[in-house]
């Protein structure tokens, strides 16, 4: 694959981790409820790989 390619892919993973922190955290705040710290992971996991593809394909 070409690094731009790569590149490009992380940061579709970084903009996934956006998604899923909003879903998965700030939707139970505003509607007054509490949220699961495992809810957390999942979003971590997705920036971590996203930044790794990033910083991979520059």
């Amino acid at each position: 694959m070409k690094k731009e390619t790569i590149k490009e892919i992380g940061k579709l993973f970084i903009d996934l981790a956006k998604i899923i922190f909003a879903i998965a955290i700030l939707a139970p705040l505003v509607k007054g409820g509490n949220f699961q710290f495992i809810t957390i992971v999942p979003a971590i996991l997705t920036v971590m790989f996203g930044v790794y593809l990033t910083n991979k394909g520059v």
